[in-house]
């Protein structure tokens, strides 16, 4: 028979155990995401043109997922694997209640899935394209792919009970774990890291200024063709929109876009670690950036505020790695990077600034004048909200200067185009490029797994903040995939973070 204090310790040592059960569980789940699982449609298994599209659907994605080449930027949508979406994408999902809009809704859903296959195609092992098309290859497979993706739409619509019902499913996952902040007693936990967020806040803010860094030695990039900026004024025009409100570009206007306000990025440097280049996959398949090719990559996307549509222009940039103090180090790793964004009102004025690592940490709102933040702002972990520059895009460079080794933007001032000569050149590419990158010299790899993290940039810190439900917080991850809080829920691409933010200064 067993004592008393016997039995206490047999408890608790049956509770530490399962404590550790839990608290080892959670390390293990702790790199796993949201990932855009394939989805079947409902005309798989059936005979005539139907039943082969909805079956080639089936056999394209499970190739896909086989070769772990899904593309995580975008979502699927259940029963129809001809479109895919993202969060600006589904906040139309209840203006879509007349036919022209909801076939605009549709175009631009299967535009996403279009997109992304076809870097999921680029990626497929020439085992796999061989066993889907073996007379036209990857060519073939694409073809096929959008021809069957039109017979399966033209069939999947006809009625308005399945309009209803798409508009009903249409969602996106968000990028925080629910398990997670269960099991690491989120009530308790967020409030030690909303201490830490505020501390972090008070210190950017005593080192931010609208002014050029003093006592740096630095590296400046600009854009790397000689241009005449007047010019890019008639270049870009007027814009047109589609029923659904959205900007409308020509690639001749985006060009033009995206050149005008590509930024300055300056850093201060003490090795190759602050050196701006190219992603690339090295030779033992491992990720690193060729700093012999300063890159800055491109991307649009939309966002709403007071009931219109705005034009955001992102510019990312990629560094070797954020180098360890120490082998203690939790924030150091493989891979660092700035997400710069140009949000434009209506008349293609910049109206608001951003800066976000490519982890979704450190996030920064910079508005301009015609902007006021607003006094009550509904997020758990309140954004970090500083000062623009007062610039001429047509005369001055926005200029990003970040610090070494940590890369945070300290800095944000107007810098006169004149000196562009003296600067170091880099390229402008499109995003997608890193979508599909040249993967041991005979294949093609994403830069981000299936679950849109890029492999080997996992953090130390992952171990203390997997509590708040973001997975593998300070990892590098896909756009689209950017929780930018540890404290509630909050997005890089929210499409109404903006009116939750500021209100306009007419």
């Amino acid at each position: 028979m067993k004592r008393p204090h016997e039995n206490d310790q047999v408890c608790r040592s049956t509770i530490v155990q399962v404590v550790l059960a839990v608290w080892l569980s959670a390390l293990l789940l702790s790199g796993c995401a949201t990932v855009p699982v394939p989805t079947r449609s409902e005309r798989a298994g059936q005979t005539g043109p139907l039943g082969r599209c909805g079956d080639f659907f089936s056999s394209l994605d499970r190739q896909t997922r086989s070769a772990a080449a899904i593309d995580a930027g975008v979502f699927r949508v259940k029963q129809y694997p001809y479109l895919r979406v993202n969060r600006f994408l589904v906040s139309f999902g209840s203006q879509a209640d007349h036919p022209a809009a909801f076939e605009q809704w549709l175009d631009r859903m299967q535009a996403l899935d279009q997109d992304a296959r076809q870097y999921e195609i680029a990626n497929l092992p020439d085992a796999a394209v061989e066993d889907l098309d073996p007379v036209n290859g990857r060519e073939g497979i694409y073809r096929r792919m959008a021809a069957c993706g039109d017979v399966l739409r033209q069939s999947d619509f006809k009625v308005d009970e399945s309009k209803q019902t798409l508009i009903e499913r249409v969602a996106v996952p968000d990028d925080y774990l629910l398990f997670r902040r269960v099991l690491g007693i989120y009530p308790l936990t967020s409030q030690i890291v909303s201490n830490g967020v505020s501390k972090w806040h008070a210190e950017a803010r005593q080192r931010f200024s609208n002014n050029p860094p003093v006592n740096w030695q630095t590296i400046r990039y600009v854009p790397d063709r000689d241009i005449d900026w007047q010019t890019l004024r008639q270049r870009i025009g007027p814009t047109t929109r589609d029923v659904l409100g959205i900007p409308v570009y020509s690639q001749a206007q985006l060009k033009a876009l995206f050149r005008l306000y590509a930024p300055a990025w300056e850093v201060q440097i003490q090795a190759a670690h602050d050196r701006i280049g190219t992603p690339v996959w090295k030779d033992k398949g491992v990720l690193g950036v060729d700093i012999r090719r300063p890159v800055t990559y491109t991307r649009l996307s939309f966002t709403r505020y007071q009931k219109q549509v705005l034009t955001q222009l992102n510019y990312i940039i990629w560094f070797p790695a954020r180098p360890k103090k120490s082998v203690t180090d939790i924030y150091g790793g493989l891979l660092d990077g700035v997400n710069y964004r140009v949000t434009l009102d209506p008349d293609g004025t910049p109206l608001l600034y951003e800066t976000v690592h490519n982890c979704g940490c450190y996030y920064k709102a910079y508005p301009t004048k015609r902007l006021r933040v607003r006094e009550n702002i509904p997020y758990a972990e309140p954004p970090l909200v500083l000062s623009a520059p007062d610039q001429d895009p047509f005369q001055h460079f926005v200029t990003l200067a970040m610090q070494t080794g940590t890369h945070y933007v300290q800095h944000i001032y107007p810098l006169s185009r004149d000196v562009e000569s003296k600067a170091v050149k880099y390229a402008l590419a499109d995003y997608g490029r890193l979508r599909s990158l040249s993967y041991l010299g005979v294949q093609r790899r994403s830069m981000f797994d299936p679950n849109g993290l890029a492999p080997g940039t996992e953090r130390l810190e992952r171990l203390i903040l997997w509590p708040t439900g973001v997975v593998s917080p300070g990892a590098m991850r896909q756009w689209g995939r950017h929780a930018v809080a540890f404290v509630g829920r909050r997005h890089f691409d929210d499409p109404d973070y903006m009116d939750k933010m500021f209100e306009k200064i007419d």
